[in-house]
């Protein structure tokens, strides 16, 4: 049950939308959320059109963060108690008619780690369109996110279609059609539906996805990928750089078809490469010592997640002495299925030809057992007992040229969990950009 305070101010976020009447653009699924959210922005930034847009903030998608984003706040409260009297009074105020929203368009990420999340999350902010990123595993047989509060990936779809039934009348319903259970929400609702991805029925379609690589003195170094996406009956080739990764190219599609929606003139879709911004953590590029190249997917991580991050690896051409480092951590949320699905990630990265594996937290001999039981070969296996003995160990054997994928799940501040962004840390050329460049570098997380 939501705190007191967490109701107050969700009565005050309401009561604010209510009267200005933005367009809301709700965005929620299993994964790819966050930077779905910041490619949408990135279509919707223009400086001329005097339309006002207010974004979702670091990872205010929860019952407390979606009315501080409405609020205008950049930072939870936490401990500063001039901050909590200035957000409870706009409440107060927002509920007496005295507080303006000054936004045309609201873009919300809304998270659902339990049943009933997105129920209490519509219900303030009711959405025009909603996006829904995805639900399915990329393997069918592997668990989605938050497994331990759902039975299986259909409950958590019928969480997640939450959504798409809370639209307003004449909304838009923006559906992942590559994803089975994502797609058949198109049925639940009688508004207007755009599904995006491979799919040729898709009416935003991924043409193409790939990782570009450059040419260097230690071999060929990825720098981003190309996109083309087919809108309007014709294709729009997009290039981000800085950023690697199949969920980069798939929130650049459902961003494409909030541009769609709205109606708005096609240049808004070269926006979408043009004002990018990536957050950290979020498969990003990054360069590393010794001139290695590091993917950077340390902000979380779910099993399809984490697969579909070693296949993005496995696919980058490089020069035949070159190396792929995956440098893996546990993945949590996932109940009783946590050693199994541990297991089955070794299993793709032994799939995937890592040159080398090296794993950390509770799980990791479970990676260990399917990547040998893969065919990946002892020698090329590690386990490495927390993050940042893992980073000092790859430092020790990295090579010019190599490729280190860091990836795991964030864990909590009380069990701070694996935390891969060490690694990162440990292993990137400019350490000193470490508080701008890395997720979780303030406060009680670096101590």
């Amino acid at each position: 049950m939501p705190t007191f305070i967490e109701s107050f101010l969700a009565k005050g976020a309401a009561a604010a939308i209510k009267k200005a009447q933005p367009t809301i653009i709700g965005i929620t699924g299993s994964v790819g959320k966050t930077t779905t959210r910041q490619m949408v922005a990135a279509a919707l930034w223009d400086r001329e059109s005097g339309v006002r847009v207010i974004v979702s903030q670091k990872n205010f998608n929860n019952e407390l963060g979606l009315p501080l984003t409405v609020f205008g706040e950049s930072d939870y409260p936490g401990k500063n108690l001039f901050a909590w009297i200035r957000v409870l009074s706009k409440a107060l105020f927002a509920q007496l008619g005295f507080w303006k929203l000054n936004a045309d368009i609201l873009v919300l990420e809304m998270g659902a780690d339990k049943p009933g999340d997105l129920a209490h999350l519509t219900k303030i902010a009711p959405p025009d369109i909603s996006i829904v990123t995805g639900v399915s595993p990329v393997d069918g047989s592997l668990a989605p996110v938050h497994v331990q509060y759902y039975a299986s990936a259909d409950e958590v779809a019928v969480e997640k279609s939450t959504l798409v039934k809370a639209l307003t009348p004449g909304g838009i319903a923006i559906l992942n059609a590559d994803d089975n259970r994502v797609y058949a929400m198109r049925h639940l609702t009688a508004v207007h539906k755009l599904g995006y991805g491979e799919n040729d029925g898709s009416d935003i379609r991924l043409v193409s996805n790939k990782i570009i690589t450059r040419q260097t003195p230690h071999g060929l170094e990825p720098y981003g990928i190309a996109v083309v996406i087919e809108c309007y009956q014709k294709p729009f080739h997009l290039v981000f750089e800085g950023v690697f990764g199949t969920s980069m190219a798939y929130a650049a599609c459902a961003a494409a078809a909030v541009v769609v929606a709205l109606d708005l003139p096609e240049e808004r879709l070269l926006n979408i490469a043009k004002c990018f911004t990536a957050m950290p953590g979020r498969a990003r590029i990054l360069p590393g010592v010794k001139s290695v190249t590091l993917f950077d997917d340390t902000y979380n991580a779910a099993p399809s997640s984490t697969i579909s991050a070693i296949r993005d690896l496995a696919s980058v051409t490089l020069a035949p002495h070159q190396r792929k480092i995956a440098c893996l951590g546990e993945n949590r949320e996932l109940g009783a299925k946590a050693e199994e699905m541990h297991y089955r990630i070794g299993q793709e990265a032994a799939r995937a030809n890592v040159d080398v594996l090296v794993v950390c937290g509770i799980f990791a001999h479970a990676m260990k057992d399917g990547a040998l039981a893969a065919g990946l070969p002892a020698d090329r296996v590690h386990v490495i007992e927390d993050t940042p003995q893992a980073g000092l160990f790859i430092q020790d054997i990295i090579k010019p040229g190599d490729i280190v994928l860091a990836k795991a799940s964030q864990g909590t501040l009380e069990t701070k969990g694996v935390r891969m962004e060490r690694v990162i840390k440990e292993l990137m050329a400019e350490p000193l950009r470490a508080k701008e460049l890395l997720v979780r570098q303030e406060g009680k997380w670096v101590q």
